[in-house]
């Protein structure tokens, strides 16, 4: 996959300058590795079937037109995702239930080793409420298993994440809105010492456990996307909301031959160009930062000194995980440089550091070392240039996200 990701990102870049660069696409039935069991990012058309019935190999929860759509926007990657919505209001799918979900069948083998990779973009209207409720589940199996609450669930609760691992509550800091936040499980779903239960969040491990990850029974735990907000199914439980809507995308199931790679969501959250305006530390007057991002490689930024910064200004926080920057005669020069990010221009981050090629003046694409971001301002350094005149020349530059 990661062959074919690179390609993408170079065209990426390439359309956003209008240059024509040539490349080769694969074809769908080779994009996944061996062992990637499942791949539900709504790009194929016969995925898209909701509402009226679940996509292939999976079933649904849900009795409500809203329940669970697929949209255009907004999307981790590609041009689909699924949207759900579950009201106070809705009719139960089930006896004392309130839910919109999808899920896989019980019939998951016992002893399983998976992977399961997905990305969560909880709607701008998911307020703060003391009711918490599930947005992904890996539920017991229905007969002959224990009863009682999924041995394990990612949940939001009280304007926070958290983990339910077998009644451990793992609280994993404030949710962010309107943004997308990826998630990683791997789990051997074992009932003895064997098991293993590991964590990531946008690419950074947040949770390992080990020992028994299930209660037992003939089969392993079932995995469910989706809203289930039980306490609405009470007329005496407290909430103050009455509608939740949440986005789900790039789902990938794998088995033990997979790796955390295989099933992750990024890079390819790295759909497009983001547009920015630019601003400088330091320009001359005859080479100013909007040339940067005016689309022409016959033109460019300059600045001088150590530590000369063009800043990118991208108008609003967004899901960002790259740059790319084509410098003036980067066919004969490296340039040494570092990418900040910040989400007020304030407080900046680090998000790559090294040296550009100096073989070409096309644009070249560096994604983020530690993976995508959310950032408004993307700030890139300059320290160095084979040349050592002191002079940072950038021909545009621009950033990559979703």
């Amino acid at each position: 996959m990661a062959s074919i990701r690179n390609r993408s990102l170079a065209a990426v870049a390439a359309a956003a300058l209008g240059l024509v660069v040539a490349v080769t696409v694969a074809g769908p039935a080779g994009a996944d590795p061996a062992g990637v069991l499942r791949t539900l990012d709504w790009e194929d058309p016969a995925d898209r079937t909701l509402p009226a019935a679940p996509p292939p190999g999976f079933l649904k929860q849900f009795v409500t037109g809203h329940g669970a759509t697929t949209v255009t926007s907004p999307v981790r990657a590609g041009g689909n995702a699924v949207r759900f919505q579950l009201d106070r209001t809705d009719a139960s799918p089930a006896a004392g239930s309130k839910r919109a979900e999808i899920n896989q069948p019980d019939s998951q083998p016992a002893n399983a080793e998976r992977w399961y990779g997905f990305s969560i973009n909880l709607d701008p209207s998911w307020a703060y409420d003391t009711s918490s409720e599930i947005v992904t589940q890996w539920h017991q199996c229905d007969s002959g298993c224990p009863g009682g609450s999924p041995p394990l669930a990612l949940l939001t609760s009280k304007g926070r994440w958290q983990i339910d691992f077998r009644g451990e509550f793992v609280d994993l800091g404030p949710y962010q809105t309107g943004v997308w936040t990826d998630w990683v499980f791997h789990v051997r779903w074992r009932t003895d010492g064997a098991g293993l239960l590991e964590v990531w969040r946008d690419g950074v491990p947040v949770l390992t456990r080990t020992g028994a990850v299930h209660g037992g029974g003939p089969r392993s735990p079932y995995f469910k996307i989706g809203i289930y907000k039980w306490d609405w199914a009470f007329a005496d439980r407290h909430s103050s909301v009455d509608r939740r809507v949440m986005f789900h995308d790039e789902v990938r199931i794998g088995d033990e031959r997979v790796t955390y790679d295989d099933v992750a969501p990024g890079p390819d959250g790295c759909a497009g160009a983001v547009p920015a305006t630019a601003t400088a530390s330091t320009h001359e007057a005859a080479n100013p930062p909007a040339r940067a991002v005016d689309g022409d490689l016959g033109t460019r930024w300059s600045g001088e000194g150590f530590g000369a910064a063009l800043v990118l200004d991208l108008g609003a926080v967004r899901r960002l995980c790259g740059t790319t920057v084509a410098w003036h005669k980067g066919d004969a020069r490296w340039n040494d440089y570092t990418v900040y990010t910040s989400a007020d221009g304030v407080t900046y981050a680090k998000a790559w550091e090294g040296r550009s090629t100096g073989a070409t003046t096309a644009p070249e694409t560096e994604l983020f070392t530690a993976g995508p971001r959310d950032a408004r301002f993307v700030k890139i350094s300059w320290w160095a240039s084979a040349e050592g005149n002191g002079w940072a020349s950038i021909t545009e530059a621009g950033v990559l996200g979703s």
